[in-house]
């Protein structure tokens, strides 16, 4: 019983942390690839991935009855941006995402067979989250994990994003993995790794397909989160 006592306090005091700290870990984020000196070397092993990313849409939160019809709608309307960079030394990767998101004010819509007629106004929220995380990044096989943390817990009092979480606390655990060549054909999934966390899908899984001389890449997959079903996803 004690150790598990410790380590509660332990998570206690890593969220009080983060919380107080979230501003300057923000600022190191955004401006840490203006102060690290990437330099490209052919003869080296290291390199350095930065993204900078912003979104917008709408999701809804549909309620149903025992004979499949709809009696409640919420409509959510959304804002995030997020930013990460990725350093890989030999095969190890160690990075850091993070960003923020911003669900506006929504509106509770009752149908005529709902048991509650009356509209009300759902409020909106943001926080802000930080991921940090650690991986294996060879040729053919990339494997991240990491820690996600967000500054606003009321996330899980009205919204639906907690039923996509496996852990109804601040604190999630997220991870990503590839498998095949990155400047050619390959397999790619994540849960809560993408950049920014919204628009890029809470869970995705799909096939890339690479080309060296362009160095670009087409990703074609499945997403789920927030979003009710699962929807194609082009990237």
């Amino acid at each position: 019983m004690k150790p598990f006592i410790m380590a509660k306090e332990k998570r206690q005091r890593l969220i009080r942390w983060l919380h107080n700290y979230k501003i300057r870990l923000m600022l190191v984020l955004f401006l840490y690839p203006n102060i690290v000196c990437f330099t490209p070397d052919s003869t080296g092993t290291s390199n350095t991935f930065v993204d900078f990313m912003f979104g917008l849409g709408e999701y809804a939160d549909v309620s149903f009855n025992c004979k499949g019809q709809v009696t409640n709608v919420t409509k959510h309307s959304y804002v995030d941006y997020g930013a990460g960079f990725t350093h890989k030394i030999d095969v190890i990767n160690l990075g850091i995402r993070g960003g923020q998101l911003i669900i506006k004010d929504a509106v509770h819509e009752a149908t005529n067979i709902s048991i509650f007629q009356n509209d009300y106004e759902v409020p909106g929220y943001s926080t802000f989250y930080i991921n940090p995380f650690v991986g294996l990044n060879t040729k053919y096989l990339e494997l991240n994990g990491g820690v996600l943390w967000f500054s606003n817990t009321s996330i899980y009092d009205f919204d639906n994003l907690a039923r996509y979480l496996l852990d109804p606390g601040s604190l999630q655990i997220t991870g990503d993995i590839r498998i095949g060549d990155r400047e050619a054909f390959h397999f790619t999934s994540q849960y809560l790794s993408s950049i920014p966390l919204l628009t890029g899908s809470i869970f995705d899984m799909g096939f890339g397909f690479g080309n060296k001389e362009s160095r670009t890449i087409t990703w074609v997959g499945l997403s789920f989160g927030p979003f009710q079903n699962l929807g194609l996803s082009l990237k």
